[in-house]
C-alpha cells in the first residue's frame, strides 16, 4: 500500500488502613513532608523510582509534552495486583495523594501530578484469551496495538482505539471510541467484569452480579476514579480474514458539501462501516474521511457512493489483515510491531511524545451550512498560525447508540457524531474559538476521553443525568475521597 497514513498524520492532517483517613488539600505539601518521612516510597516488590534518581524524568513523564514540569515525588511500578494494593494502603496511611498511569495519554495529564505518588501500571499488561468463553483478560497497563496483536493471533479483537500507546485502562473506563465502534460498541460495552482495588485496600471484582453500581460506573464513568483498576475482561468478537480501509479526500472548496454528505451517511451507514471526517489545517488534503469495513473492499463503491457523489473526491481502499489495519491506522505500516510504541514506554518504542490540547462537542441534529462553513474556515486559519490542528468528527450510531444513556455510565447515545477539535504546539485561543462558535449546533455534551480541563460544567458535559448516580456511587466506594484529580467526580 502506498502512502502509509502515520499517526500525526492520522489526527492532524487527517483493608489493613485507616478508613477514616480524609486526603488533606495541599496535597503537594503533604507529599513534600512524607518525603522527609518514608523516603523510600512504598514497600512493593516492584521498581519504585524516586525524584532526583537517575532516570526519574523518563519515569515521570507522560505522553504529553505540555506536562513534562509536573513531577511527582514517587513513580511506583507494582508487578500485580497485590503490588497495587500495598502501594494504595501505604498511599493513604501517610497521606500521600496517588495517580494511576495505564499510557499516560490522559488529555489534561491527570496521569501524573506534582508532589506525590504515580502508580505507574506498566508491568500488569498480560492478554490471556478464553475462546471457549468467548473473552480475553487484560493487565490493566496494556497498550492498545499489544491488546490488539494478542488477540488478532486468536482470531479475535474487542474495539478500540487507534493510538497504538494509549493504555488500555484509561481508555475503557472513559467509554473508548475507535473503528469498529459501530460493529461492536465502545470498549466499555465490552466489559463484563474488573478487578479493582478501592481505597480502604480492597481487590474488589466487579460484574453484573459482584458489586453491580461499581460496574456500572467503571463503564465509561472515566479513568482516575474510584481506585485503580487491575485488570479487566472483556467480550471479544470473531474478526473476518480481511477488513477494508478507505480514505477519501477533497480540496478545501469542497469540504462542507463534504462534510455535509459525512454527516448525512456515516451515522446510518451498516454498522460494519465505522469513519471519521477530518478538516485538516494543513496538508494535500484539506478534507477527507477515513474508514474500516468489517468485508470486502469491493464492497466500498456502492457503500460509498453518497460521499463519491461530492465532487473531486480522490477515493484509495484496500483489504488488510485485521492486525495490519490496526498497525495501518496507528500509522505504523512502514516500521516494526516493536517500534510501534511510544519512546520510554516499551523496549524499542521509537513513535515520539507530542504537545497538544483538544476540546469536544456532541452532534444530534445535522450541522447546517453556517456550522459547516464555520468549521471548514476555522480549520484553514489553524493553517495560518504555527503549529497545526485538525477538527475530527468521529461517526456513532450502531452498536453505540442500541444502549440506553442511563445502562451504563456512558451517556452519550443518542448523537450523530462526535467533534474533536485538537491543536498541537500552541493554538489554545484558536481552539477556545472554534468549541465557542459552535454553541448553537451541538448538545453540550463533552467526551471524558478528549479530557478538556478548562471545561466549565464539566459534570453534565462529560456524564449528563448519570451524574448523580456516579457521585452516589463514589460517595459510597471512596467516601474520603482519596482517588481525586481536578475533574473528578465529586469535586
Amino acid at each position: 500500500m502506498s502512502n502509509p497514513i502515520d499517526r500525526r498524520g492520522f489526527l492532524v492532517r487527517a483493608a489493613g488502613v485507616s478508613s477514616s483517613l480524609a486526603l488533606p488539600a495541599g496535597a503537594g505539601a503533604v507529599a513534600r513532608a512524607v518525603v522527609r518521612s518514608s523516603a523510600a516510597g512504598p514497600p512493593i516488590r516492584g521498581q519504585v523510582i524516586k525524584r532526583g534518581a537517575s532516570g526519574f524524568p523518563d519515569a515521570a513523564h507522560v505522553y504529553n509534552t505540555r506536562f513534562d514540569y509536573v513531577l511527582p515525588s514517587w513513580v511506583a511500578r507494582p508487578l500485580d495486583a497485590a503490588d497495587v494494593r500495598t502501594a494504595v494502603r501505604w498511599g493513604v496511611a501517610q497521606g500521600v495523594p496517588l495517580r494511576a498511569r495505564s499510557g499516560g495519554h490522559s488529555y489534561a495529564g491527570y496521569s501524573t501530578l506534582s508532589g506525590g505518588m504515580v502508580l505507574d501500571l506498566r508491568n500488569l499488561r498480560s492478554v490471556n484469551v478464553d475462546l471457549r468463553a468467548r473473552t480475553a483478560t487484560v493487565g490493566a497497563g496494556a497498550q492498545l496495538i499489544d491488546v490488539y496483536a494478542a488477540l488478532a493471533a486468536r482470531g479475535v479483537t474487542i474495539p478500540a482505539g487507534s493510538c497504538p500507546s494509549v493504555g488500555i485502562a484509561g481508555h475503557a473506563l472513559g467509554g473508548g471510541m475507535g473503528l469498529a465502534g459501530r460493529q461492536f460498541g465502545l470498549t466499555a460495552d465490552n466489559l463484563l467484569s474488573a478487578q479493582i482495588v478501592t481505597a480502604d485496600g480492597r481487590l474488589l471484582t466487579v460484574s453484573a452480579r459482584q458489586n453491580p453500581d461499581l460496574y456500572w460506573a467503571l463503564r465509561g464513568g472515566g479513568g482516575g476514579n474510584f481506585g485503580v483498576v487491575t485488570s479487566f475482561t472483556f467480550r471479544v468478537h470473531a474478526v473476518p480474514r480481511t477488513v477494508a480501509w478507505f480514505i477519501l479526500s477533497w480540496p478545501a472548496s469542497r469540504g462542507a458539501d463534504a462534510l455535509a454528505a459525512w454527516q448525512a451517511w456515516a451515522p446510518h451507514a451498516r454498522n460494519q462501516l465505522t469513519s471519521i471526517f477530518h478538516l485538516n489545517s494543513a496538508g494535500a488534503r484539506p478534507a477527507e474521511v477515513t474508514g474500516q469495513y468489517f468485508g470486502p473492499a469491493r464492497d466500498l463503491g456502492g457503500l460509498l457512493a453518497p460521499l463519491t457523489a461530492v465532487g473531486q473526491a480522490s477515493v484509495r481502499t484496500g483489504d488488510l489483515g485485521y492486525l495490519q489495519a490496526q498497525l495501518f491506522w496507528a500509522g505504523c505500516s512502514t516500521i516494526s510491531f516493536t517500534a510501534c510504541h511510544t519512546t520510554g514506554t516499551r523496549p524499542g518504542g521509537t513513535l515520539p511524545r507530542e504537545s497538544f490540547q483538544a476540546k469536544s462537542d456532541y452532534v444530534a441534529n445535522p450541522l447546517p451550512a453556517s456550522a459547516r462553513q464555520a468549521l471548514v474556515q476555522a480549520a484553514a486559519a489553524r493553517g495560518q498560525m504555527s503549529g497545526s490542528g485538525a477538527i475530527l468528527f468521529d461517526s456513532y450510531g450502531g452498536a453505540i447508540n442500541q444502549i440506553a444513556p442511563a445502562a451504563t455510565a456512558f451517556v452519550h447515545r443518542k448523537v450523530l457524531f462526535c467533534i474533536q477539535y485538537l491543536t498541537y504546539n500552541g493554538g489554545g485561543s484558536w481552539l477556545q474559538s472554534i468549541h465557542n462558535r459552535m454553541r448553537p449546533y451541538v448538545t453540550g455534551g463533552a467526551y471524558f476521553n478528549y479530557t478538556d480541563p478548562g471545561l466549565s460544567g464539566w459534570q453534565t458535559a462529560y456524564y449528563g443525568s448519570n451524574y448523580r448516580r456516579l457521585l452516589q456511587i463514589r460517595r459510597a466506594v471512596d467516601p474520603h475521597h482519596y482517588f481525586n484529580f481536578p475533574q473528578a467526580i465529586g469535586r
